[in-house]
């Protein structure tokens, strides 16, 4: 924005004078230590400072400080001053349509200036009124503002804008109809529906259901968490501690013995030999003749019938999606769907709840073979985002310093069974933290997930209220842990060599901010459950409050309790450390396929509107979903009609292998090269 800029602009200058301001601060420095030598009386301190910098030196920099605070670089908002004219060409259409007020219905002088300005603009009015509203305007910049008693509307209207954006940031206005900066309250299911489950909202989570039993509750988790992390200190391993903070060693990777190692590659050596080598399009129909998952994209009319016309139709539009070759090349890369039939299909049938409602049978389908079980019970999940680059210009395309390209994320769900069961198109420049809960909460199928694994950029403090408040395990993999802030309830506790980290005053919770939002803490998370608004939409908007904010802080303080006990947790358990590595490693090997599956136009999206790149995450997570289920399948397959202990192999090392393969699934199709077409 206009303000950001004008922050670069004086930070520029700041770089440009670098040699002003050191010798200033040197000056600066002998002048401090000069007054505070009370050897040196006040008749003498004029000679001295003279004597010790000199008087020209100390002139030219005087006049060269005057100079530069005389001048426009100084504070950012005189460089937004100069920008008012730019300003004006688009506020006073925006001030037109928005229509501000205070969240809880006060007066509010920045709504009475927003009005105001609107009737100057509609009056083409250039002079304030004398009783202009100024209780909005920032202390540090009403020397800008007021200057000898006169008020200059240039900066007054300047400082509104600003006002304006602070104010809804820190949540203590929203605007009337908006969605993305609508009243926080009606985020909120409505308290008769509250009140009929609060209680078990509460009890599911395992938290007390009163306010008042929050203290002792949380006191007595984190002093547990606490005792077990310093009763395990002396032979632990992995973390250390003294006055300068955490020292951590190299954690020791799950490798395998040169036994068992030899012993895994037999293994895979076995299965590659017996699983059968597929070409994508049949793989998909064998699986739809599995699992009839197309069902849920046909009309009512085809449902009944099962044509193979009408499947074969499907398979192609989700191909032409998924592996990003677009309805136009399908069309002419395969026989029996035309470009009309895949461009019907797209605009009404390939809907999102149908294509949510084959993803979940599809992620049931891998849940319920029984190899799945030796990866994981289907309780667990992990989620990342995986970036793509785009070619065509649209409102969602982000630049992406990672890729040095415009580029869309592709945020996906993948559970420890390997079933990848949610994903959904972001802005790469978005925080992936605000989106962690969607997957988890609006996805159709049956895991009964308890536990999520995510990388720093899924983390929040707030995420670890968030988790806590649903009754679920939150575990991010934290960069920098060591770095992290650990906090205490408990002040009469002995906390050991983790005093050294606990004895600042900022290092202690807050219990009576969380006591007093902890109601409208459980309606808010039991709003996100139900599905009243989306969670990311929600926690994008909490997760832009200041601490100012009383609901954004104590989410944030109960956050900060469950934190502490996770990374307690994490610093003296191996199989805590284990599990995430593990989970997070199962989204790696999942972005791998996915950038294989989606090979069309060098693996750059075209999708020119959000309808289409929704089409493209949810096709290739769709594919992918069959691929897995029918390497799973055919895994079990060769199990159960091969002699594993004839040929020596060791099944108990299943564990190790992965289905989130596809060196036999041709993905690429086949090249048809006609002899007939060969001249003598």
């Amino acid at each position: 924005g206009v303000y950001s800029r004008a922050e670069n602009q004086v930070d520029e200058e700041l770089r440009k004078r670098r040699q002003l301001v050191q010798a200033s601060l040197r000056s600066f420095h002998t002048i401090g230590k000069i007054l505070l030598d009370e050897a040196i009386t006040d008749q003498e301190l004029r000679a001295v400072i003279f004597d010790r910098i000199g008087r020209g030196l100390l002139d030219s920099q005087v006049e060269a400080v005057d100079s530069y605070w005389a001048g426009t670089h100084h504070h950012p908002f005189h460089l937004v001053q100069r920008r008012f004219y730019y300003l004006r060409q688009f506020t006073p259409a925006l001030l037109e349509y928005i229509h501000c007020q205070a969240e809880d219905d006060a007066k509010s002088p920045l709504v009475e200036a927003v009005d105001l300005q609107r009737e100057l603009n509609d009056t083409n009015k250039r002079k304030l009124p004398e009783d202009a509203p100024m209780g909005f305007i920032k202390r540090s910049l009403r020397p800008f503002v007021e200057e000898n008693g006169e008020v200059s509307k240039r900066a007054w209207e300047c400082a509104l804008l600003l006002a304006i954006r602070d104010e809804i940031r820190a949540g203590n206005i929203y605007i009337q109809d908006s969605k993305r900066f609508g009243r926080f309250d009606n985020f909120f299911i409505a308290d008769s529906q509250w009140q009929s489950r609060r209680n078990g909202f509460f009890e599911r989570a395992g938290l007390p259901v009163k306010a008042d039993d929050v203290p002792a509750y949380l006191t007595r988790r984190l002093d547990e968490a606490y005792d077990a992390f310093l009763g395990g200190l002396p032979e632990n391993a992995f973390a250390s501690l003294d006055e300068n903070g955490w020292h951590l060693s190299i954690d020791p990777g799950e490798k395998l013995g040169a036994a068992e190692a030899q012993h895994l590659d037999d293994l895979q050596q076995w299965l590659g030999d017996n699983l059968r080598v597929i070409k994508l399009p049949e793989l998909l129909i064998e699986v739809d003749n599995d699992l009839h998952f197309t069902h849920q994209f046909m009309t009512s009319g085809q449902q009944g019938q099962r044509e193979a016309n009408y499947v074969c139709q499907i398979l192609a539009t989700v191909m032409a999606y998924g592996c990003n070759i677009g309805p136009y090349t399908m069309a002419r890369l395969t026989d029996g769907a035309t470009y009309r039939e895949i461009r019907h299909i797209t605009d009404w049938q390939l809907t999102e709840d149908a294509q949510r409602q084959a993803l979940a049978q599809l992620v049931n389908a891998i849940s319920n073979l029984d190899v799945t079980q030796v990866w994981g019970e289907g309780k667990s999940s992990s989620s990342d985002g995986q970036r793509f680059r785009l070619r065509r210009k649209m409102l969602q395309r982000t630049y992406s310093h990672r890729l040095s390209d415009y580029a869309l994320e592709f945020y996906s769900f993948v559970a420890d069974n390997y079933a990848p069961f949610y994903s959904t198109p972001i802005e790469c420049t978005d925080r992936d933290a605000a989106y962690v809960l969607d997957g988890l909460l609006y996805n159709e199928s049956d895991l009964a997930l308890e536990g999520h694994y995510t990388d720093t950029h899924g983390y929040t403090e707030v995420n670890f209220a968030a988790f806590a408040m649903l009754g679920r395990r939150f575990a991010p993999r934290i960069r920098g842990v060591h770095k992290q802030r650990i906090y205490r309830i408990d002040l009469e506790k002995d906390y050991g060599p983790l005093e050294i980290l606990l004895k600042r005053r900022d290092r202690t919770i807050r219990m009576d901010w969380i006591c007093e939002q902890w109601e409208r803490m459980g309606q808010f998370y039991a709003s996100l459950e139900s599905g009243h608004t989306t969670a990311s939409t929600a926690l994008k908007r909490l997760a832009g409050y200041s601490g100012k904010n009383h609901f954004y802080r104590a989410n944030r303080e109960l956050g900060r309790v469950f934190k502490t006990e996770y990374i307690l947790q994490y610093m003296s358990d191996p199989l805590i450390r284990q599990r995430v590595r593990r989970g997070l490693l199962k989204g790696e090997e999942l972005h791998a396929l996915a950038r294989q599956v989606a090979y069309g136009k060098q693996g750059k999206l075209t999708g020119n509107d959000l309808q289409g790149q929704k089409n493209t995450s949810s096709c290739l997570t769709l594919i992918m979903a069959c691929i897995i289920y029918w390497q799973a399948k055919e895994i079990n397959r060769v199990i159960l009609e091969g002699t594993p202990e004839a040929a020596g192999v060791d099944l108990s090392l299943l564990e190790h292998i992965s289905p989130i393969g596809w060196d036999n699934v041709l993905l690429y199709g086949e090249y048809v090269l006609n002899r007939n077409l060969v001249r003598a």
